[in-house]
């Protein structure tokens, strides 16, 4: 009797340890699928119709984009529309104003977030109009005045005092915060970074809570940001890559190897992550082979491990433009694609010249096309001033880019706004 109770016992755990009925493989599939992307493969090469010859109409007409079929509104026609990379938020909280500064003369410009209406040029004047930032009160523009930190609003045109700092804020000859690149608020708008010379802070403009200082005079920084969440800062340095850092400035790693400009959004709506294209110079170095990528890729690198996810690829180095800002960033990183100084009769590659949203997850990653920004360079000109920039808003249903596509032959600079209305 015992030896047939021990072997039914045994027998059932057997059993039981080798079932495998109640396994889903595509559960298991799916869940392997998190921590891989797979890319478009053999994207099709789009070149802009009519390159040479496209007008434009006139500033608050509508057209629509001859190879994609998108509807693109002009919104201004002064060709006069700067910009500081696209990873700065130009959007108010509340996605109403959109503030972009204005050549000849210099000036703050400010237009209607939801039609692309200009409303009026703004009577204040700093510095360096590249300084200023949106906070979480979608009327207050928040920017430095030598050791003050101030604050002004959009629609009662008044000047105030935030807050004063013993030193001078900014470095270098412009003062620029931080270097000026990076957007430095979080998403919240509230905690905004920094700088007096080398020393770093975590200011909370609602509050006047002051994070931990940090020297960084030991990195050759170019600029520094917060993340998008608010725990992490980014250093952006010539010598030492994209160096990352928790809220009390303990390292953590370094994330990418090189310096290139890049953004901050959320992989799978939760899992913060930068953005960046590699640069040209990186190409085949060993750190980029290990993790299967190249120099026509675009990655997204996740900030709590350092693992490389590759979001697209193209045939040719690329520099794209990159934005993703408060709640769109949890969906798209939208890119400029330049086209660099190549002739379409010539030479053209995929994706290159086009406005395009990437989805912000792992598993199959299909690119949105929207379509061709034809910003390109002048000949002769500053690649700089010639440069493509967009800016998606917070709720990922507007678009705004700056191109030159009314003016490229003559002189630098010439941009205007125009913007595509999202329904994704």
């Amino acid at each position: 009797m015992n030896k047939i109770l021990y072997f039914l016992f045994f027998t059932v755990i057997a059993i039981g340890c080798n079932d495998k009925v109640d396994v889903d493989p595509d559960k298991e599939l799916k869940e392997e699928d998190n921590e891989v992307t797979e890319i478009e493969q053999n994207p099709a090469m789009i070149i802009p119709p009519n390159y040479e010859g496209f007008k434009p109409p006139a500033a608050g007409e509508w057209f629509t984009d001859p190879a994609f079929g998108t509807p693109i509104k002009r919104l201004s026609d002064e060709q006069n529309i700067l910009g500081w990379n696209s990873e700065r938020a130009m959007f108010s909280a509340d996605d109403k104003y959109f503030a972009i500064a204005k050549s000849n003369p210099y000036k703050l410009g400010l237009f209607d977030g939801r039609t692309g209406d200009f409303i009026k040029d703004l009577p204040v004047s700093w510095k360096d109009n590249s300084e200023f930032r949106w906070s979480y009160d979608p009327q207050m523009l928040v920017y430095p005045k030598e050791n003050r930190l101030m604050a002004y609003n959009v629609e009662t045109d008044e000047e105030t005092i935030l807050k004063e700092f013993p030193e001078t804020l900014g470095k270098g000859k412009r003062n620029r915060l931080c270097g000026g690149d990076g957007n430095d608020f979080d998403d919240s708008g509230e905690w905004l970074l920094l700088n007096m010379g080398d020393t770093m802070f975590a200011y909370n403009i609602r509050t006047g809570e002051e994070g931990p200082k940090k020297d960084m005079s030991a990195y050759d920084w170019n600029y520094c940001t917060l993340s998008a969440s608010g725990n992490y800062i980014l250093a952006n340095t010539e010598d030492q890559g994209q160096v990352l850092f928790n809220r009390n400035w303990d390292f953590l790693r370094t994330i990418l190897p090189n310096n290139s400009h890049l953004d901050f959004g959320y992989l799978n709506g939760t899992e913060e992550c930068l953005v960046s294209r590699i640069p040209e110079w990186n190409d085949g170095k060993l750190w980029w082979a290990e993790h299967g990528v190249g120099n026509g890729s675009f990655l997204a690198a996740r900030l709590s491990d350092g693992k490389i996810f590759e979001l697209l690829r193209t045939t040719k180095w690329f520099s794209p433009m990159v934005s993703a800002v408060a709640g769109s960033n949890k969906q798209y990183v939208c890119l400029a694609m330049r086209g660099h100084d190549l002739d379409p009769t010539q030479e053209w590659h995929p994706y290159f010249g086009e406005l395009i949203l990437l989805p912000l997850k792992t598993g199959e990653i299909k690119p949105i096309r929207l379509a061709h920004h034809r910003c390109r360079n002048v000949e002769g000109g500053i690649d700089f001033w010639n440069q493509p920039e967009q800016w998606i808003n917070h709720a990922g249903d507007r678009l705004f880019f700056r191109s030159n596509m009314d003016n490229f032959l003559n002189e630098d600079a010439k941009h205007d706004l125009y913007m595509i209305e999202l329904d994704l």
